[in-house]
């Protein structure tokens, strides 16, 4: 189905209209004149260093065979020049490939605008000192492309001529695959010759730059039944290069954003919205993993609910699919079917799970989400852990309890001083919804409000609330301090209250009597003491219950900050 609904977007989009081109960003173009002569290098990147997407000749697929583009490849194949000395080995063969086709395709076709790039390339080792000294620094990576003075602004594989050449040898080449083995397609289900290699798929983190296989049998291992390649997951050229197509569509990069129907979700995985047929939701759903315009998307989950979009719940099937890299593969990390409809139900309880207290307006987006639990000391989290965390913002699906475990560890670890502000509030959030949408019924789900819930019956809440209480008597008596009880206690109060707090609440009579007009925040404590039973401290807590213990300390702390202390109290300080 995932590959049926990719092939389906890109003949919506109109991507397969020419089924011999595809878009690829174009590095510089070279031109040359009738009798072969260099005359410029012109780079293509704009001011911002962008690079304009073009469409060209389809790229073949290579591994380690030398196959050379049609008029249309990278410095190494059309130079001979680049790349590290491991690739640089075979640039000469490269090359002489290179130039094979383009001679073979001028004699064909007769073409001025190919004869003049044969004579270029057959003079080329005179000319490559002058047009290397154009560029700064050569890679071996940048995308070549051939002008001819004689046209008026054309590229030179745009000819007339040369595409209709370029399609009998695409016609030729699949004419061949007529004799390999004809099997039922499984995306488009009619029978032919299936496709051998299938196109890469680029811009996927993780994955090689230059593009990775999602779908790929390199090894005996992965074969079966006598099978090799693409015959052990058979699919037709067509249908290859559409879901191919399409995802290289929605992972390129446009004007505004990084990917053009994407999102990132950490370093290590991106995931690509669509819809069966066009609708601007999904303009809208991308802005859910924006850190700034997150406000829009909770915009586009509350107006249909609110009546102030009447008419708008669709029944048009909407698909995610979040992808991740290892070396030459592309992993399919998560694949979501659902509808408009169920969609806009299930963002807005989404940020509905996730409100706490102390937002300060603005919902908590994936992005922050993932960031905020980072484990310390490296960047990126666990594989699979950013769709598992998209799937509960999409899909009617519990957050992952790995979630609730590293939210738990980081509020363990004490932040250092220019640490972001917003990251206890969005682990605690990330808690909250956890802690929410845990199987109704069981002891480990309870109800989790927004805001403080002085009468809570959970006990764990009100040790959360008492150690933030402890927290902040510490401060009216000493003030600011090198390692506050927070930064010592906090994460051994939470697992084992019944060992740290009786000597945290003993120690407070200490600060107490040094603190100024502290009595209201003693009569607090007494008052939340007074929730469970004080000489019965739980011992050990569960994860789910120090989640609770986390919750409560932030509504407490965050009350703190809220109300105005009584008269004469120290105001507190965030």
């Amino acid at each position: 189905m995932m590959l049926q609904a990719l092939n389906a977007y890109a003949r919506r989009e109109g991507l397969l209209e020419d089924p011999d081109v595809e878009l690829l960003s174009v590095d510089a173009l070279i031109e040359v004149a009738d009798d072969g002569r260099f005359l410029s290098l012109m780079e293509t990147a704009d001011e911002h260093g962008r690079v304009p997407k073009r469409a060209v000749p389809r790229i073949p697929k290579r591994t380690v065979a030398i196959l050379p583009g049609f008029f249309v490849d990278n410095a190494r194949y059309v130079l001979g020049w680049g790349g590290d000395a491991a690739k640089a080995r075979k640039n000469p063969e490269r090359a002489a490939a290179f130039r094979a086709v383009v001679e073979a395709v001028a004699k064909e076709t007769n073409d001025p605008g190919a004869r003049a790039v044969a004579a270029f390339l057959a003079k080329l080792d005179s000319q490559l000192p002058r047009l290397l000294k154009q560029r700064a620094e050569w890679t071996g990576e940048e995308r070549l492309v051939f002008s001819w003075s004689g046209d008026d602004g054309g590229l030179v594989h745009e000819r007339p001529a040369l595409r209709e050449a370029w399609a009998r040898k695409r016609g030729a080449e699949a004419q061949g695959a007529e004799d390999a083995t004809r099997m039922r397609c499984l995306v488009t289900g009619e029978v032919g010759p299936v496709a051998r290699l299938h196109p890469s798929i680029k811009n996927v983190p993780g994955a090689q730059s230059s593009g990775a296989a999602l779908v790929s049998f390199n090894e005996e291992a992965f074969c079966s039944h006598g099978l090799t390649q693409g015959e052990n997951a058979p699919i037709s050229r067509a249908a290859a290069e559409g879901y191919a197509t399409a995802l290289n569509h929605m992972l390129s990069r446009d004007a505004t954003r990084r990917y053009r129907r994407g999102v990132a979700l950490g370093e290590g995985a991106v995931a690509v919205f669509w819809t069966r047929e066009a609708d601007p939701v999904v303009d809208t759903l991308l802005n859910v993993l924006d850190p700034v315009q997150t406000q829009q998307a909770v915009h586009f989950a509350e107006a249909p609910l609110r009546g102030l979009e009447p008419g708008k719940f669709d029944a048009t099937p909407f698909y995610a699919l979040t992808l991740g890299g290892n070396a030459a593969r592309v992993v399919v990390r998560d694949w979501l079917e659902s509808s408009i409809q169920d969609l806009k139900h299930n963002v807005l309880r989404y940020f509905e799970d996730l409100r706490l207290v102390g937002g300060r307006g603005r919902p908590l987006s994936v992005w922050q989400l993932l960031r905020a639990v980072e484990p310390p000391g490296r960047q990126g989290n666990p594989p699979g852990l950013a769709a598992k965390l998209l799937g509960a913002a999409l899909g009617p699906r519990p957050f992952p309890r790995e979630l609730l475990s590293a939210a738990l560890r980081r509020l363990r670890v004490p932040e250092k001083d220019d640490a972001p502000a917003f990251l206890l509030h969005a682990r605690c959030a990330l808690i909250k919804a956890t802690l929410l949408r845990l199987p109704r019924g069981t002891a480990a789900s309870p109800e989790v409000s927004v805001s403080l819930s002085p009468d809570s019956p959970e006990v764990s809440y009100q040790l959360g609330r008492l150690f933030a209480a402890l927290e902040r008597l510490q401060y009216l008596a000493l003030g600011d301090v090198n390692a506050s009880i927070k930064d010592r206690y906090f994460g051994a109060a939470m697992a084992n209250p019944g060992v740290v707090l009786p000597r945290l609440v003993r120690l407070s009579t200490h600060h107490a009597a040094k603190a100024e007009r502290a009595g209201w925040l003693e009569r607090l404590m007494g008052q939340i003491m007074g929730q469970f039973p004080a000489k019965t401290w739980p011992s050990t807590l569960t994860l789910e219950a120090q989640g609770l213990f986390a919750v409560g300390y932030y509504h407490q702390r965050e009350e703190f900050f809220r109300k105005a202390p009584p008269a004469g109290a120290p105001a507190v300080e965030s």
